[in-house]
């Protein structure tokens, strides 16, 4: 993968986790993330979907800034981030004890009509509630739906979001997830 590629997919994701753009990563950035992505599919706090959301999202906090906090501020700088996405932090074991559980409870909360399957407005909603609009939400959506079905599905999902930690490919279409790098 060419260092270019991975440099523009951790700096799109920092600024999308970075919700107050202060260039540092704190728990409050993840309530941040957690409350709008709740509040999007009508999910008020302590409600149960709420409630799971927070804790697969304190987890990724919590293996963030145990693994990426270098200075022990309590808080992930961009370069730590950078540094620490570079050296494998989310790679095997890493990306599967972080990432893949909120790949399965974002889905879970998106999918609103239980189909098993993301649509178009379902992903919508999802990306408004991190920063991703408009058509960096038409490029994710065209690029996301593997199968061309008109929808994406748990196992595209997850995918994507593994393409876009680890894939070396610069063509994969989890590289998109978040709207154009």
């Amino acid at each position: 993968m060419a260092a270019d590629l991975l440099t523009r997919k951790i700096n799109r994701h920092f600024d999308l986790i970075d919700t107050d753009g202060n260039g540092s990563i704190t728990k409050e950035d993840f309530d941040l993330i957690v409350s709008r992505m709740a509040a999007g599919f009508g999910h008020a706090p302590g409600s149960p979907k709420f409630v799971e959301l927070a804790e697969v999202y304190g987890n990724l906090w919590t293996g963030l800034r145990e693994n990426l906090d270098t200075d022990g501020d309590g808080a992930v700088s961009r370069e730590e981030y950078a540094h620490g996405l570079t050296s494998g932090v989310l790679t095997g074991e890493g990306y599967e004890q972080l990432m893949q559980p909120v790949a399965k409870v974002v889905f879970s909360l998106c999918d609103t009509n239980g189909d098993g399957r993301l649509d178009r407005e379902e992903i919508a909603k999802a990306h408004l509630a991190l920063g991703v609009q408009g058509e960096d939400h038409e490029v994710a959506m065209a690029r996301l739906d593997r199968n061309g079905d008109g929808y994406v599905d748990e196992k595209e999902l997850v995918q994507a979001l593994q393409d876009f930690f680890l894939s070396q490919d610069d063509d994969a279409p989890g590289n998109f997830l978040f709207g154009r790098i």
